[in-house]
């Protein structure tokens, strides 16, 4: 027997398990948030006969940005084995709709919605090396004790990034120095290294966690070449200033680095309207209730367009998109 979604009553036993199921796993996350952040994808079961169109659709959606926030997380929506994915950051999303950098075809993406996180791709070394431009870094082959990030579109980033400045992880280990990766921006090892000066240069994004710290103990951002910019823009990243976002300093106007910003939320192109439009109805109902990587909640039309902390380069999804434009959005 298929599932007839019209016998669902406001407080029938099914939705009350529901609601109480999510709100036990959002209290996971309030009370023990180290056991969660890592491991979560939301699944939605159709019961019944799975030949059945009508809703409620069965779909996945992912937001762990451990194994699916990345390459990875824009494969899988693109090839249908999710249907749902948060990356991080917007570049991923243009370069997997594109088929362009890692991504060797192009995936039928579409964007639900995109959320505001302001950061660059950097490269920085110690103040007292005298180095202030990758140039220069290539010419001097310091000893460098450098810490860079490793999980999959990060690492693509920087080696990339390196590529185009003819240089590659590999060289600062030739040079006598060493290359200790984290899994996020914000180890505490890094910090120590960047305070104590063992650590005396950081390749990678996430300035909110150490970009600070660096710059109070005398680390510099080094701007990357024209050519090298140029070079980066044919896999789908974009060049930004290093001031005028959230990274506080007196950086000079021409300081160019790589864009890394955007939380998209993409879903697969054949991911039913109906429940794309009420997906975004339901991230409006909550907007004003939920943490948000930006200093202040973020209007809903900001969800649907390109901004600077939140680009947008992917098509919205047509469910989505009819939502936006019913509510005065678009």
């Amino acid at each position: 027997m298929a599932y007839d979604d019209r016998s669902v009553k406001p407080m029938s036993a099914s939705l009350m398990r529901a609601r109480i199921a999510t709100r036990v796993l959002a209290g996971l996350y309030e009370g023990v948030p180290t056991l969660m952040t890592s491991s979560v994808r939301l699944t939605v079961e159709l019961p019944g006969n799975p030949q059945h169109a009508g809703p409620p659709y069965p779909f996945n959606f992912a937001v762990s940005p451990a194994w699916c926030g990345g390459l990875d997380g824009a494969r899988l929506v693109g090839s249908g084995k999710l249907d749902i994915g948060w990356l991080n950051p917007s570049v991923v999303a243009t370069m997997a709709y594109a088929g362009k950098g890692p991504f060797r075809r192009s995936y039928p993406l579409r964007a639900l919605a995109v959320f505001p996180s302001w950061d660059r791709l950097v490269v920085a070394l110690s103040g007292n090396l005298g180095i202030t431009s990758m140039e220069e870094l290539k010419a001097k082959r310091p000893k460098l004790r450098v810490s860079v990030a490793a999980n999959d579109c990060v690492s693509f980033a920087i080696r990339s990034l390196l590529k185009a400045h003819g240089l590659k992880l590999e060289s600062f280990v030739e040079w006598g120095g060493s290359v200790e990766p984290v899994e996020r921006p914000s180890n505490p090892r890094r910090r120590d290294g960047i305070v104590s000066g063992e650590v005396n240069a950081v390749i990678d994004e996430g300035l909110d966690s150490w970009g600070e710290v660096a710059l109070k103990h005398g680390m510099v951002f080094l701007p990357c070449a024209k050519k090298a910019l140029v070079k980066m823009e044919h896999y789908g990243f974009q060049r930004a200033p290093l001031g005028g976002g959230r990274l506080k300093g007196n950086f000079d106007a021409a300081t160019e680095v790589i864009d890394y910003s955007g939380w998209p939320i993409i879903a697969h192109a054949n991911l039913p309207e109906e429940l794309a439009y009420h997906f975004v109805a339901a991230l409006e109902r909550i907007r004003e209730e939920i943490p948000y990587d930006a200093p202040q909640v973020p209007p809903m039309s900001s969800f649907c367009r390109s901004t600077e902390e939140g680009p947008l380069d992917i098509p919205l999804h047509p469910g989505a998109e009819r939502y936006y434009r019913e509510k005065g959005y678009l």
